[in-house]
């Protein structure tokens, strides 16, 4: 199980992070990843997140999706 977290995401919060890696703490089949600049939609930004950031264009980070692809890469071997 992968689990990514955008650390500026307002929707699902850190506390909600925290709760699913002592929930799964004990698990070694899962991993846990959090990314400092990352909202709800693993978009970079800066500050607090808000609902108006998700207006505008944006990508899903590179890291985000290197590290999606290296946890299925490693799924199939």
């Amino acid at each position: 199980m992968l689990i990514l977290q955008g650390e500026r995401d307002y929707q699902v919060t850190m506390a909600n992070f925290a709760d699913w890696k002592r929930a799964l703490s004990a698990r070694k089949d899962v991993k846990l990843v959090s990314y400092p600049k990352l909202n709800h939609l693993f978009m970079e930004g800066e500050g607090k997140s808000t609902p108006a950031e998700y207006a505008g264009p944006g990508n899903v980070a590179a890291v985000v999706i290197e590290e999606i692809a290296k946890w299925v890469g490693g799924v199939r071997q």
